[in-house]
């Protein structure tokens, strides 16, 4: 894959099936309780996503392709401020009366 580190490719691989999962749980969750839950699931695993695709690329400072660096940051961070905002959302239509 050039000069990707495979790590990387793994990384994500093993991150963005089980973040798939929890989108469709979102889209299928009843009461804004639930949905806050795994919105905060979500956020927690794309968090663990953006810090072990950090560490996989091994702290090399060397110049990086357009789609390692989307790999490493910009992927895991679109879904860390996605669920943020999911659950920020959730929690406040949780708490606001209809």
């Amino acid at each position: 894959m050039g000069g990707m580190a495979p790590d990387l490719t793994k990384v994500t691989e093993i991150f963005l099936v089980p973040s798939s999962f929890l989108v469709a749980a979102l889209g299928t969750a009843d009461t804004n309780p639930h949905r806050a839950a795994v919105s905060l699931v979500g956020f927690a695993v794309s968090v663990l996503w953006l810090i072990c695709s950090r560490e996989s690329l091994g702290g090399s400072e060397s110049p990086r392709s357009k789609r390692t660096h989307i790999l490493s940051l910009h992927l895991p961070l679109i879904f860390v401020v996605g669920w943020l905002l999911s659950f920020v959302v959730h929690v406040w239509l949780w708490n606001t009366a209809l």
